[in-house]
Formats: structure tokens, sequence, C-alpha cells
């Protein structure tokens, strides 16, 4: 996992629903989580994110229930005037948290990405929404270089 990207891929689905194994790396931090998720609430957040960052300045998706059995946020926006953007990622470990909140994991990140990543992502998420199956790439940029806007 040292590529610096977001990567959803379907691991398991049913008639109802699909499980997504979310991984994340931007180059210091990195985390994985699995959790469930419907493939018509993915494909409407995929068709709001299409021509980000230019129609809107901020989109957001999340599946699972935060502090419960997994959750799973990407919140996009705009970081400045060249048109790169920002993910906030937001990822909670799948396990039970019944007897200690504290045993969970819990990870937020910063990626940093270019418009074309968005297009290209966006593309295989639709995909991914439509026949529950495969993997969306998000490619990401070094956050850490000299000058990110």
């Amino acid at each position: 996992m040292n590529e610096i990207k977001l990567t959803l891929e379907v691991i398991w689905k049913d008639e109802h629903l699909i499980e997504l194994r979310a991984s994340a790396n931007n180059g210091r931090y990195s985390g994985i989580t699995e959790v469930y998720e419907v493939s018509n609430s993915l494909l409407k957040f995929a068709n709001e994110l299409d021509g980000f960052p230019f129609n809107k300045d901020r989109v957001s998706h999340s599946c699972g229930e935060k502090d419960s059995y997994a959750y799973f946020k990407m919140d996009f926006y705009k970081i400045g005037p060249t048109g790169k953007c920002g993910v906030l990622i937001t990822m909670e470990e799948n396990v039970a948290t019944e007897y200690r909140k504290e045993e969970k994991d819990k990870l937020s990140m910063e990626l940093i990405v270019e418009p074309n990543a968005i297009d290209n992502f966006c593309k295989e998420l639709k995909s991914l929404a439509e026949i529950e199956d495969g993997v969306a790439n998000l490619k990401g940029i070094g956050k850490y270089t000299s000058n990110i806007l």
C-alpha cells in the first residue's frame, strides 16, 4: 500500500447490499476498513461528484455508522485556485464495540488530488455501483511537497 490513493473494492454482495473494502494511503498514513453499502446510494454519489470541483464547492459520502460497527466517509473540497482538491477520508475499523469503544481503531487523513483523478474515479465508481463488482481508484499526489496550491 505504498501508492498514494484511495481504493474502493467490492468484496461481497447479495441482492440487497454490497460490502466495500476501503483502503487509503496519503504517503504518511494509511488504513483499511470494510463497510456495507447500497449500490444505488453509491451511484447517486458518483453522479453528484461528476465534474467536481467545477460545479460544486464540497461533496461528501459516508457508509456505515460512526462509532458503531464500521464507518467510512470521503469529503471532497477545493483547496486552491489551481483546481487541486482535498479529500478528507475518515474510517473506523470493522469490529463490534459492545464492551469498549476505545478498542476500535479510527483514522482521519487528507488526500490531495487533481480534477482529472476525480473524473477517472467517478467513471470507475459508476461502473462498480452499476455492476456491483470491481475496483475504483482515486490517485493522489504527494501532500508533502513545497506547494500544493
